[in-house]
């Protein structure tokens, strides 16, 4: 697992996830986008990085042993949502195609429910 960082762009090697640097001349300039987020959602460069370390996390689970949920929790928490929100949004991002690598018959089906067309809102 590894992100790579530079000034305006954070990637991850493991979750198809990215932050970007907004710079248009507005007010939330210089503030950062995470891509499983809606876009008037704007970032520290310390909250896109947690972002994408809980993506991560979110997804390694999924292959592999134990995942810990308070940490994460915390992490969603620094983004102002909850760790369920944030693998409702991961489980959309993903696509119906990939609901079948989610651990647990609960995340499962609670993917499905939002695959199927529950409406899932990050304010």
């Amino acid at each position: 697992m590894a992100i790579t960082a530079s000034e305006w762009l954070i990637t991850s090697d493991v979750a198809q996830e990215v932050a970007f640097r907004v710079d248009l001349p507005e007010t939330g300039r210089g503030r950062w986008v995470l891509s499983y987020l809606p876009t008037h959602r704007r970032l520290t460069r310390a909250q896109a990085l947690t972002g994408l370390v809980l993506a991560e996390q979110v997804l390694l689970e999924q292959d592999s042993g134990p995942f810990d949920a308070e940490i994460a929790a915390l992490h969603a928490a620094e983004l102002g949502l909850t760790l369920h929100d944030v693998m409702c949004l991961l489980a959309l991002r993903a696509g119906p195609q990939n609901l079948d690598r989610l651990a647990s018959p609960a995340r499962r089906e609670t993917a499905n429910t939002v695959a199927g067309g529950t409406t899932v809102f990050a304010v």
